[in-house]
C-alpha cells in the first residue's frame, strides 16, 4: 500500500493522505507533484479520495495569478506555489497565459463560429 508513502500537503490542512478506496492509493509516485481533489474527509487522518495528477504546465497556465520574481529566478502562482525558473521563462509563461486567455474568451463568446488564426493554432498545438 503506497497511499501513505507519497507525501501530500494541502495548503490549509497540511499533510493529507490518499484514501485506501481511491484509485490512486497504490500509486507510488506521480509524474507531477501536483494533485487536484474534489473530496476530502477527516477520520483517523485527513484523506483525499477523488484526486487526479495535474501537470506542472497546467498549474502554470491555468491556476491563480502569476508573479515572476526576477531576482530569485522563481515563478509564484497564486501567492504561494513557487517554481524555480529563469525570469525569461516566467515572462514567457505569463505571456502564454494572456494569449490563451484571449483565445478562450473568444471561443466562449462564439463557441461554434470562432475560427482560430494559424498563430493561435500554433500556440495551442
Amino acid at each position: 500500500s503506497s497511499g501513505g508513502k507519497v507525501k501530500l500537503f494541502d495548503r490549509e490542512r497540511g499533510r493529507v493522505f490518499i484514501h485506501p478506496s481511491s484509485v490512486n492509493f497504490s500509486v507510488g509516485k506521480f509524474e507531477s507533484g501536483w494533485l487536484v481533489y474534489s473530496d476530502i474527509m477527516e477520520t483517523s487522518k485527513v484523506f483525499v479520495r477523488e484526486c487526479s495528477m495535474v501537470p506542472v504546465y497546467s498549474v502554470l497556465l491555468f491556476a491563480g495569478s502569476v508573479a515572476v520574481q526576477h531576482e530569485k529566478a522563481t515563478i509564484v502562482v497564486d501567492d504561494w506555489a513557487t517554481f524555480k525558473a529563469p525570469a525569461r521563462i516566467g515572462v514567457l509563461v505569463r505571456e502564454m497565459r494572456q494569449a490563451l486567455g484571449k483565445i478562450l474568451d473568444k471561443k466562449i463568446e462564439d463557441a461554434t463560429g470562432y475560427e482560430m488564426s494559424s498563430g493561435e493554432k500554433r500556440l495551442i498545438d
